[in-house]
């Protein structure tokens, strides 16, 4: 069986918020004494009771002070390199949930697209829908056309400036000439010459 859960809220009477008080402090006191085991972390916690004027300190109050003195001992940078003040803890989890609305407006459109796409096929004209309706629909076709532009040109990228240009011939091994000294070109045009010097006599 469940136990009910507890409302978040300020006890009005006095023993109640006492008794409270003192259970959900051993509870955080045995978290972070897990906590130190399982990381090899030292820690501390303090609780001020307004109601008694009394401060609790864990694991007590000689280490918690040693601990706080060693912590102001570091230097600044250090000392704020890891900290997260409450201004900052809420800009964190104000920007992780802007990111989880833009996401689920995004899912959204989707669907409203794809509902729209869907009237559309089986018979809606073009001509009953709404102006909201079609600037919606002329956003999302430009969106995807765009995402499309982007993947068809990541998979056939251009060709690269180190390739020849399809109008540029390629000249193939027959047609470069071989390298030879120049006697033996020369004696090869004389022989060439000869023979066709007969040739013509013929």
């Amino acid at each position: 069986m469940t136990r009910p859960k507890l409302k978040i809220a300020w006890i009005e009477d006095r023993k109640k918020r006492n008794i409270a008080c003192q259970k959900r402090m051993k509870g955080l006191m045995k978290m972070a004494e897990e906590l130190t085991i399982l990381s090899d972390t030292k820690a501390c916690l303090t609780f001020f009771n307004r109601d008694d004027g009394k401060l609790v300190a864990w694991p007590s109050q000689e280490e918690a002070e040693s601990l706080i003195d060693r912590f102001y001992a570091l230097p600044e940078i250090q000392r704020n390199m890891y900290a997260d003040d409450q201004e900052s803890y809420i800009k964190t989890i104000t920007k992780k949930i802007e990111k989880k609305l833009e996401h689920s407006q995004k899912v959204v459109e989707e669907l409203e697209m794809d509902h729209l796409m869907f009237q559309i096929q089986n018979g809606r004209m073009l001509a009953d829908l709404s102006q909201t309706e079609v600037e919606k629909l002329m956003s999302y076709a430009s969106k995807k056309i765009t995402v499309l532009t982007r993947e068809l040109g990541a998979e056939h990228p251009y060709t690269s400036v180190d390739e020849p240009f399809l109008g540029d011939e390629i000249p193939k091994a027959t047609d470069v000439a071989p390298e030879r000294d120049d006697e033996e070109y020369m004696k090869a045009n004389e022989g060439e010459s000869s023979k066709s010097g007969g040739a013509d006599n013929a």
